[in-house]
């Protein structure tokens, strides 16, 4: 048996002929339940970081904060700058 994915945009009957499909005789109840985690499911977005990685100037753009982080002291120590690493838990 050969089994596609349901569109997006699918309507409720579909999505029933399509479930049924899969797991034969689900009762109603059953379907508009499944049905409303479908919809939930359907709205989850994945926030990979590329919008803040966009906002970094471009040599920085795809660096860890780690990365970044090294970069930027090299940097001070090359122009002469004498930067401390303050401890974890610094208070002021």
């Amino acid at each position: 048996m050969i089994v596609a994915v349901l569109p997006p945009e699918a309507s409720f009957e579909e999505f029933v002929a399509y479930t049924r499909g899969l797991r034969g005789d689900v009762g109603i109840a059953e379907l508009q339940d499944l049905w409303l985690w479908r919809q939930k499911l359907l709205t989850v977005k994945i926030n990979a970081g590329t919008g803040i990685q966009s906002l970094l100037p471009d040599d920085e753009q795809g660096l860890t904060n780690s990365e970044r982080e090294r970069k930027t002291f090299a940097e001070a120590k090359s122009q002469g700058r004498n930067i401390e690493k303050l401890p974890e838990k610094a208070t002021f």
